[in-house]
């Protein structure tokens, strides 16, 4: 894992409070890392915040879009690990818009150890239920 490519990958950016808890900001589909514009400077003043954007969102690398990768929701799960994974982070907040609900809570099955916490901005609870029943009662399977 190339942290210098997947920071590329990602646009990732960081800002705030350095020293401060970690609060990883995931947009919905269709929007990029800007639209946390209003919320950041306030949340920058107790937190390190990383913003990023999907790849094939904002200023991603869409070079690196693969069908097979993000034809699932856990292709953009991965995407969160890899960025805690490359920043070295742990215990990390993700506020997470939309479907990013269900993604930021992918990531905390496969990873539970870098996500303390999800605040869910409007998620439809429908395909997060059924999303999450699936993919709970198939990791008791295995």
């Amino acid at each position: 894992m190339n942290a210098n490519h997947i920071i590329e990958r990602n646009n990732i950016s960081i800002s705030g409070n350095l020293d401060g808890p970690p609060l990883l900001m995931a947009h919905g589909f269709g929007c990029d890392q800007n639209m946390w514009r209003f919320m950041r400077p306030e949340l920058e003043k107790k937190y390190k915040v990383i913003l990023f954007d999907y790849v094939g969102s904002g200023k991603s690398l869409l070079s690196d879009y693969s069908a097979e990768r993000y034809s699932a929701l856990e292709g953009y799960a991965a995407d969160i690990v890899d960025i805690l994974i490359v920043l070295e982070l742990k215990d990390v907040s993700v506020i997470a818009h939309s479907v990013s609900s269900i993604i930021a809570a992918i990531a905390y099955l496969n990873k539970p150890a870098l996500i303390s916490n999800i605040v869910m901005v409007c998620r439809h609870p429908v395909f997060s239920i059924f999303h999450l029943t699936i993919t709970v009662a198939l990791s008791e399977v295995t």
